[in-house]
C-alpha cells in the first residue's frame, strides 16, 4: 500500500485533460487512459466550472489515479491548462482533450521515447481523425527529421506537432512560462515556436496512437476564426524575430501562403525581393541557432518544398522580363496559386478518405 501511495504522489506521467460543458464524448475519452497498459500515472482533470452533467460522470469513476479539481468559474481552456500544469506531480504531461481518445499503447509508447531521448522535448504520435459516430476519416502521419525541419515547420505557419496526442517535459515548460493565454486558442502553436527558439527538440512516436474526433461542438471548430487570427499573430512574431525587419508581411504571407498574395505589387520585384529576405532570414537562423549542416538542409527543404523553388532559384531567372519570369516562377512555386494549392488540399483529402474507406 506505501508503494501505490508513493507512485500517485510522484507519478511518471501526468495526463492533463481539461473539461468544459460537453459530456457526450467524455466517458470514452476518461475510459481511454484508464485502460492504458502504462499503469504508472496520475488523471488530472480540470473541470472549467461546468453546468452540465460532467462532474457527475467524473465522479462516478472510483480509481486512486484520477484527481479532480475544479475551477470556480470559467477561466478558459488556455488558463486551465496552466493551472494543471503547475498542479502536475508527473515528469512528463500528456495531454487529452475530452472529446477525443488514447489509444492503450499511448502512454507506453511517448514515454519510451522520452526516456529514450533526452534531448526531445516534445513529442506527439500519429492521429486518425474520427467522426461523432467513431467512423474513421483520416488518418495524419508525419515526420520532423530534426530541429531544423522542426523549425521549418513553424516558419511556414504550421503546427509541427499536434497538441491532441503530445507529451512533454513538465520542467521546460515551466521554465518557459506554459501556455501565453494572450494566443488562445492557439497558445499550443505560439508554445511550440517558444519550444523552437529554445532549441530544444520535437519528433513523433511513428504509429497511430490517437483518435481526434470532429464535430460542430469541438472547441477548434467553434472558435476557428480566432484561432487563425492568433495563429497568424503569433506567425508573424516568429518570422519578425529572426528576420529583424519591420515590414516583414509579404515574407510571413508568402511562408503561410495566404491567398491574398495578389496585393503584391509588381510581382517579379516583390518576389525577388522575398526570395532575398528569405534568404537573409534563413542565413540568419543557421547562425543564432547554431544549425549544423545537416539541420540548415532539412530547414531548406521543408521551407522550399512548401513555397516552392522559385524562391531558391529567382537569381537564374531575374534577368527575364516580368511576362516570361512569371509563368517559370509560378511553375517553380505552384502552391502560391490560391486555386492549385485549393485543388491539391481537395485532392489529399480525397486521398486520405479514400484510404479510410478501406480500413
Amino acid at each position: 500500500m506505501q508503494s501505490e501511495d508513493k507512485n500517485r504522489k510522484n507519478p511518471k506521467v501526468t495526463v492533463l485533460m481539461p473539461v468544459y460543458n460537453g459530456v457526450l464524448y467524455l466517458e470514452e475519452a476518461i475510459e481511454s487512459i484508464l485502460n492504458q497498459t502504462f499503469s504508472d500515472f496520475e488523471f488530472l482533470i480540470i473541470d472549467d466550472a461546468s453546468t452540465d452533467h460532467s462532474l457527475e460522470m467524473i465522479r462516478s469513476y472510483n480509481d486512486s489515479r484520477i484527481r479532480l479539481v475544479q475551477n470556480k468559474k470559467n477561466i478558459g481552456q488556455t488558463a486551465s491548462l496552466n493551472k494543471g500544469l503547475h498542479l502536475a506531480r508527473g515528469e512528463f504531461i500528456a495531454r487529452l482533450d475530452q472529446d477525443d481518445v488514447s489509444l492503450l499503447e499511448r502512454l507506453k509508447e511517448q514515454v519510451e521515447y522520452l526516456d529514450r531521448h533526452p534531448e526531445i522535448t516534445i513529442v506527439s504520435t500519429w492521429e486518425e481523425t474520427i467522426t461523432s459516430t467513431g467512423r474513421k476519416v483520416r488518418e495524419w502521419k508525419r515526420e520532423i527529421e530534426n530541429y531544423g525541419d522542426f523549425l521549418g515547420y513553424i516558419l511556414l505557419g504550421l503546427c509541427p506537432v499536434w497538441h491532441p496526442s503530445v507529451m512533454f517535459r513538465k520542467d521546460n515548460i515551466l521554465k518557459l512560462g506554459c501556455f501565453d493565454t494572450t494566443y488562445g486558442p492557439a497558445e499550443d502553436y505560439e508554445l511550440w515556436g517558444r519550444i523552437a527558439i529554445n532549441r530544444m527538440g520535437a519528433a513523433f512516436v511513428p504509429k497511430i496512437l490517437v483518435q481526434q474526433r470532429v464535430h460542430e461542438a469541438r472547441q477548434s471548430v467553434l472558435h476557428n476564426d480566432k484561432q487563425v487570427d492568433s495563429t497568424k499573430r503569433s506567425h508573424r512574431n516568429f518570422v519578425k524575430r529572426f528576420a529583424k525587419k519591420d515590414k516583414i508581411d509579404d515574407l510571413a504571407a508568402v511562408l503561410r501562403l495566404d491567398d491574398n498574395l495578389n496585393g503584391l505589387k509588381n510581382r517579379k520585384k516583390s518576389f525577388i525581393k522575398i526570395a532575398g529576405d528569405l534568404a537573409t532570414m534563413l542565413e540568419s537562423i543557421k547562425t543564432e541557432q547554431n544549425l549544423s549542416e545537416r539541420e540548415v538542409k532539412a530547414l531548406k527543404k521543408r521551407i522550399y518544398r512548401r513555397v516552392g523553388y522559385g524562391f531558391r532559384y529567382v537569381k537564374f531567372i531575374a534577368f527575364l522580363p516580368g511576362m516570361m519570369f512569371l509563368p517559370i516562377f509560378y511553375c517553380l512555386s505552384p502552391l502560391l496559386i490560391p486555386q492549385v494549392k485549393g485543388r491539391v488540399s481537395t485532392l489529399y483529402k480525397n486521398i486520405q478518405k479514400l484510404k479510410s474507406s478501406f480500413t
